[in-house]
């Protein structure tokens, strides 16, 4: 992801094959306190995919667990447009040293953040498929680009800090209107 955080929801048509709840959800969480830092230090250090740690991130949200094999599926059908999104990156944060307020920058930004959204949409649709959930997305992750486990327990940190706060505005939002519990909704549709 880019150092910014990527336009808000309502920036994207609502009817696009690429919006799903895993987009959104990523949005959302890019934009808590230390998420950004932390999956850009996993990026920069580790050679992590965002897109796989935001996946992973939403998956653990929702309560779920995945597989060896789902792991690997995603890493694989992911791979093919890495290296185009890193070389993007790589020009926007050179010409960002130069000039942030440049139209090369601006397009290199545009297009980073877009293909990110066709891997986030890749992973929505093999979030669909049934797997063994037999792992935690955190310790897949943390096998596959060797993070420690105090950054795993850090993650684990900010995806519950992301829960609790998700929960206590749904709370809050359907107490507001009448709606009692039932108005929460369920972040996992």
């Amino acid at each position: 992801m880019t150092e910014t955080a990527p336009p808000s929801p309502s920036h994207s048509p609502s009817n696009s094959p690429l919006q799903n709840p895993l987009w959104d959800f990523s949005l959302e969480f890019y934009r808590q306190p230390s998420v950004a830092d932390f999956l850009l230090e996993c990026q920069d250090s580790k050679g992590a995919d965002v897109c796989l740690l935001l996946w992973a991130s939403y998956t653990c949200a929702c309560g779920r667990q995945l597989s060896d094999e789902s792991w690997r599926v995603a890493d694989r059908g992911l791979a093919p447009r890495r290296r185009m999104i890193s070389t993007v990156r790589n020009l926007r944060r050179f010409v960002g040293r130069i000039n942030k307020q440049s139209r090369l920058y601006d397009w290199c930004k545009r297009n980073e953040i877009r293909m990110e959204q066709r891997q986030l949409a890749a992973l929505w649709k093999l979030n669909g498929e049934t797997w063994p959930e037999t792992r935690s997305p955190l310790a897949l992750a943390g096998e596959q680009y060797g993070l420690m486990q105090k950054d795993q327990a850090r993650w684990a940190g900010l995806i519950d800090a992301y829960s609790s706060q998700d929960a206590y505005n749904a709370s809050t939002n359907a107490a507001g209107s009448g709606l009692g519990n039932e108005g929460a909704g369920d972040r996992t549709n």
